[in-house]
């Protein structure tokens, strides 16, 4: 248990926000189109008048988002609602020990586990901002407070490789992720620019789980020739067997881990072989089981590269647990045009050669930005 000197504070509001904000050009993908990114935030309000901000996955589907808010609203709410401030580790198993039976007999575990890991982050945020110390501060053995994390551009996907690639260089980037499955013939010509284009600097594919063994050998010269620093889930995740029998002569880093749900299926992951393990904490573990899982792929030799492709609450969460672990390698940031990176919150993100700064300030260091509620907030 993590202690501070001030009494706890007592739970006495746990809501979300949905908002829906419209985007310059389509996100176009293996899993549907998203004509606007949906973000699902995790209010929670204390006696003590601190507050936390937490956020949900809700990418896709983009109708999913109800179920998350209805397990926040029917089952967590009612659960917190009265509960002491006093230990995020002991609401974590509480939260999990009510909902497991309901994600069991629902057959819907990965709802259960993006909604309790919103509202756990949303508690570590009200818990750190309680003891006035950043949570990069708060979950660290040593009790430092890093100032910036490196990043990686991503979501780079044609027709706009080029110009996303050049808008991200100068934004601050120098680490650059390929979105592939748009068709062999795109596909070489997406991994041939991003390596000419970063010279020197990483690439890293995202495959988005589309490849056979097949296609995976039809596209092997393109992908050794852009030099991977890894290839991002190239077959279906729960094709296990596929990733135990990763070809390592070929020299590709193996790269997953984004779609586990729990310690468990982390750790597996890690057993199956990946050169880089990729939680998202929005999706799964949040930051009590974040830190235990990145510890631990770490601590066996992995890269740590925490995923998001989220909103600006999710990336600096995953950005303060990444400051939290050291060893930890890149965190994923999204280089497309994003209204929730640069309307949400009030600050915007920026990126230094290559390293996102952390704002300074107790907690997760943000606050929603005035007025976003009301020019943004959609129904489900």
């Amino acid at each position: 248990m993590i202690t501070g000197a001030r009494t706890p504070a007592r739970i006495t509001r746990l809501e979300t926000v949905m908002l829906r904000l419209p985007l310059e050009r389509p996100i176009v993908g293996p899993f549907g189109r998203l004509d606007a990114r949906p973000n699902l935030l995790v209010l929670l309000g204390t006696d003590a008048g601190v507050e936390g901000l937490g956020e949900i996955w809700a990418n896709f589907p983009p109708w999913g988002c109800q179920e998350r808010i209805e397990i926040v609203r029917n089952v967590l709410a009612p659960l917190l609602v009265g509960e002491s401030l006093d230990d995020p580790r002991r609401l974590y198993a509480l939260m999990h020990r009510r909902l497991r039976l309901l994600a069991n007999q629902w057959g819907a575990p990965g709802p259960v586990h993006q909604a309790v890991a919103g509202v756990d982050i949303a508690i570590w945020d009200a818990f750190a901002r309680r003891l006035g110390r950043p949570l990069a501060q708060v979950l660290r053995d040593d009790g430092t407070t890093p100032d910036r994390v490196a990043v990686y551009a991503s979501g780079i996907a044609p027709p706009h490789v080029a110009s996303t690639i050049e808008n991200a260089r100068r934004r601050g980037h120098c680490r650059y992720k390929v979105r592939l499955s748009f068709g062999a013939d795109a596909d070489r010509e997406t991994l041939a620019t991003a390596r000419r284009l970063a010279g020197d600097e990483p690439v890293m594919a995202d495959a988005n789980q589309t490849m056979t063994a097949e296609t995976l050998r039809d596209m092997l010269p393109a992908i050794q020739a852009a030099r991977l620093a890894f290839l991002e889930e190239p077959f279906p995740v729960d094709d296990t067997q596929a990733y135990r029998m990763w070809p390592r002569d070929i020299g590709v880093p193996l790269a997953f881990g984004e779609n586990a749900q729990g310690l468990q299926q982390l750790e597996e992951v890690i057993a199956l072989g990946a050169d880089t393990v990729q939680p998202d904490i929005t999706k799964t573990g949040g930051f009590t089981e974040g830190l235990e899982i990145g510890r631990r792929a770490v601590a066996a030799g992995r890269k740590l590269c925490f995923h998001m492709f989220g909103g600006a609450v999710g990336l600096y969460a995953s950005a303060h647990l990444t400051a939290a672990i050291p060893g930890a390698h890149w965190l994923e940031m999204d280089a497309n045009p994003n209204p929730l990176l640069d309307g949400v919150l009030d600050v915007t993100p920026i990126v230094e050669k290559g390293f996102l700064i952390l704002p300074p300030g107790p907690g997760l260091g943000v606050v929603m930005a005035p007025g976003v509620i009301e020019q943004w907030g959609a129904k489900p």
